[in-house]
Parts: C-alpha cells; structure tokens; sequence
C-alpha cells in the first residue's frame, strides 16, 4: 500500500534538496535533482557547498533514509520531482510514460516471462526512467539483468537517479537503440517508442533504411529485434497508426520473418487528451526453433480503467490467450 504521505514528505525534502542545489551551483533544477539523489544515495554530500547548507542537506539525506521509503514512493515521488522540473525548464511531459500504461506492461510481462528472475530486462527508450522502473515496481520477482538506453544524455542522468534510489542495477547507454549496442539478447524488451529524435538515420545499417524508410518507430523494431532472445517478448508503446505509415508492408515482413506478432492491445481513450494521440501495446515474439506461431494474434480495445468489471474480463481474455499460446 503507497503511502502518501510519504511519497510527499520525499517529494518535498528532495524539492528543497534540489532548489538549493541549483541555486547555490548554478544548475538547473533537473541537474541539481540528480545530484540531490546522489547524496541520498551515497549518504554524503557529494557537490562543494558551504559549510551550513552541507549540514542542512546533510539532515535531509538522514531523514529520507530514515523514512525507509517503499521503491514505488520513491519513484512517485522523483516523478513529481521530474514533473516540476519539466515544466520548469519548458521541457515536453511526453517523456513521462502514464502509470497506468507501465501497470499493463509489468503485468504482461510477468504473464509472458516465466523465469523473470532469471531473465534479462532492457527499456530502450528509457527516457527519465520512470517506466522502466514502475514495471520493475510491478514485478514480485526481480530480473537479473537490467538495461536502458537513450539518446539524451540530461535524461539517462535522471534514468540514473531514478534506478540509483529505487536500488536497481541498470547499466545505461547513451545512444540510439537502432544502432548497434554493446548488449547481449535478453528476454524481455519495454519501449515507449518516440516518433521523433535520431538525427543522420541514413546512415544507420537497416534494411528498412537501405529501403528509404525513415519512421522511427520502424527503424527502432528492426534494430531491437537483434537484441532479443529466441523465445524472447517485446512490449511496445506505439501510435495506433503504427501500420499506416508508409512502409508498413516492409516493416511487417521484416518483423514476420523473425518474430510473431503476438497481441495488439489498443489502450482506453480515456488516458489521452486527443483521440489522435492514441496509443496501443504492440507486442511481439521473437521466433526459435520448436516455437509455433499463435493460431491469430490478439487484437483487442482495452476499455477504461475506470470501469473495473470490464476491465478485468478483459484481462481475463488476455490471460486465457496468453496460456494458450505461450
């Protein structure tokens, strides 16, 4: 059970954390919120600042240790953190994934992913980190591997920060996922996919680039798809166009020849200011020897999440596909 008091007294000693930080230093408030967490995590005052601010901050360290916060009140209350510090520094809040989409993801991949604890975990879009993190939040049983890439450096600080207070091990890379990373498959990719960003993507060694294609999402697929396991799942967050856009039979085909679709789940309009803007779950399989295709993938529209009695059928149905085709 999150306590919210707690999540807000963290809040709060970190804001006053990182307003002093950033104003004694000069930083922004988002760069100062880092190096707030990292003095809570090191138990110590990392940065040069005077002798009567270090024992202030000092204090407040003590104090949210002493709290002894739950991981998800912690990462609730960094993401308000986050939050402020977007808007502060005019910064777009579409890098903050919706909770309620990282509880459908953690509780499709815990369905999908037998061994979690021995699988591997990689967020390759990770942005601030609050996804990747709010699915570990869901998971019982820990992965043994977790990895997150992206290409702003400023926000795998945050990713950092995030994965540092929470007590999670993730190795981080500071590049696009559709070129090549320093990373052996794993079992189980998330990715809230942007549409925007790589610049130079004419130089990026995909077939889907070779063939004029330059929709981001595409590119992203093809690349992630080495970096998959045999057996192995990948959850995606996509536009609800993702198939039509041009070069969505190349894509396909792509994927085809070495994953099966398994699901797309479109999510509750309700959770987007502008039908426009909706988003599914698309997620594939990618294929090994002995693995059969699912007899038909599962489309399905998720109904709101404030309707909790179609809500659960739903789930029902996504269970009852999920052990027929594993």
């Amino acid at each position: 059970m999150i306590r919210h008091d707690v999540v807000e007294n963290i809040f709060d000693m970190i804001d006053e954390m990182s307003l002093i930080l950033a104003k004694e230093l000069q930083i922004g408030y988002l760069e100062a919120m880092c190096d707030a967490c990292e003095n809570i995590v090191n138990a110590e005052i990392m940065q040069k600042v005077d002798e009567h601010l270090h024992v202030k901050l000092f204090e407040m360290c003590k104090k949210i240790s002493e709290i002894e916060p739950q991981s998800e009140e912690v990462r609730k209350a960094l993401q308000l953190a986050i939050l402020k510090g977007l808007k502060s520094e005019n910064l777009s809040l579409d890098t903050m994934t919706p909770d309620s989409i990282a509880m459908i993801i953690g509780y499709l991949g815990e369905k999908l992913i037998l061994d979690l604890e021995m699988a591997a975990v990689a967020d390759l879009t990770v942005g601030a980190g609050n996804l990747l993190t709010a699915v570990l939040n869901t998971f019982k049983k820990m992965p043994s591997s977790i990895y997150g890439a992206d290409t702003d450096f400023g926000l795998i600080k945050i990713a950092k920060a995030m994965a540092d207070m929470q007590d999670y091990e993730v190795q981080f890379f500071n590049q696009s996922s559709a070129q090549p990373l320093l990373m052996e498959p794993v079992d189980l990719i998330i990715s809230d996919l942007p549409t925007s960003g790589i610049a130079g993507r004419e130089d990026l060694d995909l077939d889907l680039v070779r063939a004029g294609c330059k929709y981001l999402p595409y590119l992203l697929i093809e690349n992630h798809l080495c970096y998959l396991k045999p057996g192995g799942y990948a959850i995606y967050v996509v536009p609800n166009d993702l198939f039509s856009q041009s070069f969505s039979k190349e894509f396909h085909q792509i994927v085809s020849e070495s994953a099966y679709i398994q699901m797309l789940l479109q999510l509750p309009e309700s959770l987007f200011k502008d039908a426009s803007l909706g988003k599914s779950l698309f997620v594939i399989r990618k294929k090994k020897t002995g693995l059969n295709a699912p007899s038909e993938a599962l489309v399905v529209q998720l109904p709101p999440l404030n309707d909790p009695l179609k809500f659960s059928n739903t789930l029902t149905k996504v269970d009852d596909w999920i052990k027929i085709n594993r």
